[in-house]
Parts: structure tokens; C-alpha cells; sequence
């Protein structure tokens, strides 16, 4: 059942995302960060995320260009791992359930950070 509602930048919800290809993060219930603006969700059926995969329980690192979110953020239990390198446009149906919202400035910064570094985005200072 595919939640039914309006989508907000920032949301967390549960998603599916099989069937996946190849090293694509799948899963019929991973948590994801919405991340498009709300202008966008607002006019569309599609809304760009970033998946979440938990800490716990894994032999692995979280990488310089990953952010990592502490265990009360999602609402999982979990420390989870924001992966801006799996960036994808999805469909609306692909979100299940509505967890929260990422309401912590600091760790939305770094996610747009760490985002704009994978894409190759550098903006110059403005001189005065």
C-alpha cells in the first residue's frame, strides 16, 4: 500500500525499491529522505531521494562522502547512513509509509554538502 498524502522536502519515509538492478540499494522497506523541492513534489507524481541503510549489525564504514544520522533521527533504532551517491527520481507509489521529519539544520547542510560534492557542484563566493 503506497502512502496517500502530500510529500515534503526533508520527509523520511519507509520505501520500496524493488525490484533494483545490479548495485542499486532495493529493498521493500528501506527508509529515504525526500530531497526534492516542495515546488516540485507539489506538481509531480515522482519525488528525488536519497536512501538510508542502517549502521548496526554491518562490517562497514561510513564513507567521507556519506552522512551518518543518529539512531533517534529515523525512528528505526538505528544509526543510519545517508547515501548521496544513490540519488534517484522515484515514483510517489514507491513511498510506503511517512516515518518523520529531518528537522536538524546541521544534518541537512551536510547532506546538501556531501550532494553537491558527488554531483560535481562547486559554487564560487560572491565578491563584495
Amino acid at each position: 500500500m503506497s502512502y496517500i498524502g502530500p510529500v515534503g522536502r526533508w520527509e523520511i519515509y519507509w520505501i520500496d525499491l524493488e525490484p533494483h538492478v545490479g548495485r542499486e540499494q532495493g529493498g521493500d522497506r528501506r527508509p529515504g529522505i525526500v530531497i526534492s523541492n516542495d515546488g516540485f513534489n507539489v506538481q509531480f507524481d515522482v519525488v528525488t531521494i536519497l536512501p538510508l541503510t542502517k549502521l548496526e549489525g554491518k562490517q562497514r564504514r561510513v564513507y567521507p562522502f556519506e552522512v551518518l544520522l543518529p539512531s533517534n533521527v529515523v525512528g528505526s533504532g538505528f544509526g543510519s547512513i545517508v547515501m548521496p551517491q544513490q540519488v534517484r527520481t522515484i515514483s510517489k507509489l514507491r513511498l510506503v509509509e511517512r516515518i518523520g521529519v529531518l528537522a536538524d539544520e546541521d544534518l541537512r547542510a551536510q547532506i546538501e554538502n556531501r550532494l553537491l560534492e558527488h554531483l560535481g557542484i562547486e559554487f564560487e563566493a560572491e565578491e563584495l
